[in-house]
């Protein structure tokens, strides 16, 4: 928060380097697996999931892009091109892991920003359904995501299998009722009843302690906060800044969306956690270091009602 904002318009090529170095290690001698995914790397006396770190490289890299060629993002090699090509070298080592909720994430939050910034409704249109084609083939060649969609469909096709998560979810989400159990006093987060309650699957055990109206609370607090985060973008300084604060409460919103719709069953499982309340050092100081370049930008927010009493006086 005490750094700049414009420092990191210029380091953002390097940054965007750097992240996806750091995403590369994972499949060298210092990452290892987890659950079938190898998306950690581990330093001995620390470990680490480096793309959340990439999250920030790419929205840093595409937030100076798109401020620099703001006037430019009509032509082809400097709008659709670019936009293409860069998210394609970003999502690569994502789609190896597999690393499928991140990989959305990053394309959809960088497909609003290009989309914000003024792209041409051609170029829109043809990067959804060079989007989607690609998706369609990512899913082909990843068959847990085929068994995460079927279970979406039917969450009671593998009780005991694909669908045991999202199950365990709604009964611990509906046994919170009104009120909830209270604080502390969860069934589901003991024992073998739900598969990551500390962390993918939190958001169920708050509201099995703290029932509909805590959820409720939780998700206007959520909304609450993009609320000041995309006002703060509104009078951003820069073309830049205001990318910036876009990208990163975008990061966070959206991820908290596909966590608590995932759960409650009205999206497919992603695997991303719930920002501020899962389990998990990296994200956390990752996004505490986002909001940080936030805050600073919001010291040097266009005042306009200071600004409209200036020209009345």
């Amino acid at each position: 928060s005490r750094i700049h904002f414009s420092l990191w318009k210029k380091l953002s090529p390097y940054i965007f380097i750097v992240g996806i170095i750091l995403t590369l290690l994972v499949f060298s001698p210092l990452g290892f697996s987890h659950g079938g995914a190898q998306r950690w790397i581990s330093l001995g006396f620390i470990s680490f999931q480096p793309a959340e770190l990439l999250k920030f490289a790419v929205v840093v890299f595409f937030s100076a892009w798109f401020a620099h060629y703001k006037d430019a993002l009509t032509n082809w090699k400097f709008g659709l091109l670019a936009f293409l090509g860069f998210l394609g070298i970003a999502v690569l080592p994502l789609m190896a892991q597999p690393d499928s909720g991140t990989l959305v994430l990053i394309g959809f939050v960088v497909f609003i920003m290009y989309w914000l910034r003024g792209a041409p409704w051609k170029h829109i249109l043809l990067s959804i359904i060079i989007g989607m084609v690609a998706i369609g083939g990512y899913v082909l060649l990843n068959p847990h995501i085929i068994d995460r969609i079927q279970t979406f469909r039917d969450p009671n096709r593998d009780p005991y299998g694909s669908s045991y998560q999202i199950r365990q979810s709604r009964i611990a989400i509906g046994s919170g009722k009104l009120y909830g159990r209270g604080l502390g006093q969860s069934v589901h987060k003991f024992g073998p009843y739900l598969p990551e309650s500390n962390s993918d699957s939190i958001f169920a055990i708050f509201a099995e302690e703290y029932g509909f109206i805590g959820a409720t609370i939780l998700i206007f607090l959520y909304g609450l906060f993009g609320f000041f985060g995309f006002k703060i973008a509104r009078h951003a300084p820069t073309v830049f800044a205001q990318n910036l604060v876009i990208g990163i409460i975008l990061l966070i919103v959206i991820q908290v969306f596909f966590n608590i719709a995932a759960i409650s069953g009205l999206v497919p499982l992603s695997g991303l956690p719930l920002i501020f309340m899962s389990n998990g050092g990296t994200v956390l100081i990752v996004t505490l270091a986002q909001l940080g370049i936030v805050l600073n930008i919001s010291k040097y927010t266009k005042n306009r009602a200071a600004l409209k009493r200036k020209r009345i006086t």
